[in-house]
């Protein structure tokens, strides 16, 4: 079998590509080892980072390249490559409008701040959302699509965005929220009753649905359940791939090259035992089939995957849940809790360590860097019921679920809640004390919560004057533990400019091509805003097609990447 381009993988990176060639008149094949599409990305928020991009002019903001250099080369320091980043910088736009031009994929504007929001060159809007999908449009393939994680859904299929979340904590309250709740309720079970399942489809999921849909509508040929087992070579080119389906072996050659976008290797509990930080206290959300086949099969044909970035993961706090029925959930602590006002994050000792509301990615990595295995969440009833913990939802939905199964720790008092979770009663009682004194002005001088304009952001807009910050109200008082993990890992093979795959001294292997998860990021382990790594997924899945659009290049380039 033959075709002009083979993707292995089928997250935003690939779907992307696959897209993209398509459009360009390529043939193409999409390998998608588990029976679902949509990898990590369909775990994900959706919300690709593109600096200068179009979509942020809806709501009167601009952006200019010089200032998102600047941020970049801020957040990044040594680990700015300029033969990546200013590639990104300058198709990261080429690549979302010739998405907007060719596919069903489209975005709103998002005014979320940049997480360094205090360097030079920060903006707002270079976050976006995608657009909610009606999955029906899939028709039966609406199956073939990985599901979110159940654990950020309700009612088993229903999905939701950050825009409902604050009319559905008002549903009882005002006009406004109980119309948008009832709205989409009826939606959901109208479609439970059709389609045995939410068709409702937001966030991350919305932006797999998007580029499947689209993938499928430009007659790329896509396979699930069709692992690749390795590379095929022919005078040191890589000309296609070795696919196990249906029981058999299938040789199918590439005529113009192969991209690698499997996901990284975050269900590989050997690679994470090597590469991650304290990997036996660390939780991974990525999808069962993200095992590292692109960093392997790479490598197996020369590949760099350099060390020294292996372990870079996008990190986040997660919280961990036993049902009485057995099994394990893992709920990854984004924003929607440790943001709000009244809640403060303790380490071991009973002391607050970081800004509640900062970066998924700082708080863990300070998580890290002091050698915290678990912390705690600790809030008051008042906070549980307006805001939720963890898996526990606001009010109308109750607490005593998680409190019966070890979830939420619950206690009368703040000296006995201590007492639970292992930290010095007179310790988490000072803490709180001299919280709640700046608190009660709307200030963390401890911290600064509030203060950036990312955790203000973040924060419940409703309460003032710092809608991040607000006293640790009277008990009873919860806790919830919180341990390290990641969204992803980002450490993949090294590439140029042009996503094709180098080896160790910096030669590009001809017919070969990295995106995604599977190259190595260019953000070095660093994360400057809200979607750094679906940003640079689609758009060196873009650029990755665009160069298998032109005419193979036997000699090969050598790039800057694998010394930086």
């Amino acid at each position: 079998m033959e075709t002009d381009v083979i993707v292995i993988g089928s997250g935003a990176a690939g779907l992307t590509a696959a897209i993209t060639a398509r459009q360009l008149g390529l043939e193409v094949l999409v390998l998608e080892k588990t029976g679902h599409f949509g990898g990590t990305t369909a775990y994900s928020g959706g919300a690709p980072w593109i600096p200068c991009n179009h979509v942020m002019q809806q709501i009167g903001l601009t952006d200019t390249r010089e200032a998102a250099q600047t941020y970049l080369k801020a957040v990044l320091g040594e680990a700015y490559v300029p033969d990546l980043v200013e590639t990104y910088l300058d198709e990261a736009p080429r690549m979302l409008k010739f998405l907007e031009d060719h596919s069903a994929v489209r975005f709103k504007p998002f005014p979320l701040p940049d997480y360094e929001s205090g360097l030079p060159g920060a903006a707002k809007c270079r976050s976006l959302l995608t657009v909610e999908f009606d999955g029906r449009q899939l028709g039966a393939r609406l199956n073939e699509l990985r599901m979110p994680l159940p654990q950020l859904m309700l009612f088993g299929s229903m999905q939701i965005e950050g825009a409902d979340i604050h009319p559905m904590r008002h549903a009882l309250k005002t006009w406004a929220g109980f119309r948008h709740t009832a709205r989409v309720m009826r939606r959901f079970v109208m479609d439970r009753l059709v389609h045995g399942r939410g068709t409702r489809i937001v966030n991350g999921n919305a932006l797999a649905a998007r580029l499947f849909h689209s993938a499928i509508q430009s007659g790329a040929t896509l396979w699930n359940h069709a692992p690749a087992v390795e590379l095929l070579q022919s005078n040191g080119a890589v000309t296609g791939v070795v696919v196990q389906r249906q029981g058999q072996r299938i040789n199918v050659s590439a005529r113009r090259g192969v991209l690698l976008a499997s996901g990284g290797y975050g269900a590989n509990e050997q690679l994470r035992a090597r590469y991650i930080p304290m990997a036996q206290h660390h939780h991974s959300l990525q999808p069962e089939g993200n095992v590292g086949d692109g960093v392997r099969l790479g490598a197996a044909v020369g590949g760099f995957h350099d060390p020294r970035h292996a372990g870079d993961c996008i990190w986040t706090p997660v919280s961990l849940h036993r049902p009485p029925g057995g099994g394990l959930v893992k709920y990854p602590h984004i924003f929607i809790d440790r943001a709000m006002p009244g809640c403060i994050a303790v380490d071991p000792s009973g002391r607050r360590f970081v800004n509640e509301g900062t970066s998924y990615q700082t708080f863990v990595g300070t998580m890290h860097a002091r050698g915290f295995t678990r912390v705690h969440l600790v809030a008051s009833r008042d906070f549980v019921r307006k805001y939720g913990l963890g898996l526990a939802r606001p009010a109308p939905f109750s607490e005593r679920p998680y409190v019966e199964s070890g979830h939420l720790i619950e206690a009368p008092t703040l000296e006995a809640l201590a007492a639970k979770i292992g930290v010095p009663p007179r310790a988490l009682v000072e803490t709180v004390q001299r919280f709640n004194e700046g608190a009660a002005r709307g200030e963390d001088p401890e911290f600064g919560k509030g203060a950036d304009a990312h955790s203000r952001f973040r924060g419940d807009q409703t309460h003032g004057p710092n809608p991040s910050v607000a006293p640790v109200g009277e008990g009873p008082y919860y806790a919830l533990a919180l341990h390290p993990g990641d969204l992803s890992t980002v450490g993949g093979l090294a590439t140029n400019g042009r996503a094709e795959v180098l080896d160790e001294e910096g030669r590009a292997i001809p017919g070969l091509y990295a995106a995604g998860l599977d190259m190595n990021s260019i953000m070095r382990g660093k994360y400057p805003g809200g979607g750094s790594s679906i940003g640079p997924a689609m758009t060196f899945g873009y650029i990755a097609a665009q160069q298998m659009a032109q005419p193979r290049v036997a000699a090969p380039v050598r790039a800057q990447e694998v010394t930086a």
